[in-house]
């Protein structure tokens, strides 16, 4: 009894090795994406697209569950697919193969790609300072006001250039 139940369930189990056809559903036809059309910009985004990109990101206009990356992307995106060319470079979306350019004097190679190399800028923040003003007594007499600045931080003040001082202060 145990091997005719055995048997059953093989012969139901392996269709195939028996010579029995199994019908399976066809496979579905790929999924063929509908072609997306250019999203349209206003005129004034063309004139000025940062501030176009700006405007649409804005706290105060972009939906809610939209993050500033994703925000920035979209437009990006918008503003390739209109501008073309004439897209600044500032605002290729990411990903956007980056341009190459012929080589200057004292370049290692001919072509270059990439984003171009910028120099570093000097920190130019300006220094808290501390100043005072003070009378000081004038040798024809009367009494001039001067103004000393240090930086607030403690330091010694920076020297204005040269100095000499010639006996006395």
């Amino acid at each position: 009894m145990l091997a005719i139940v055995f048997a059953v369930v093989l012969q139901q189990a392996v269709p195939a090795v028996t010579g029995q056809v199994v019908w399976e559903d066809p496979a579905a036809p790929p999924v063929v994406a509908a072609p997306v059309a250019i999203p349209t910009i206003p005129d004034s985004a063309r004139a000025d697209p940062y501030g176009y990109e700006r405007a649409e990101c804005s706290p105060l206009i972009r939906k809610a569950s939209e993050s500033m990356e994703a925000c920035q992307a979209r437009v990006r995106i918008a503003l390739a697919a209109n501008l073309g060319d004439a897209l600044p470079p500032g605002l290729a979306p990411a990903g956007a193969p980056d341009e190459c350019r012929l080589a200057s004097a004292g370049d290692r190679y001919a072509l270059q790609c990439g984003a171009p190399d910028r120099p570093d800028r000097a920190d130019v923040r300006p220094q808290e300072r501390t100043c005072e003003s003070r009378p000081q007594a004038r040798p024809q007499g009367g009494v001039a006001w001067t103004e000393e600045c240090r930086p607030a931080d403690g330091r010694a003040p920076a020297e204005d250039g040269l100095k000499i001082r010639l006996g006395g202060d």
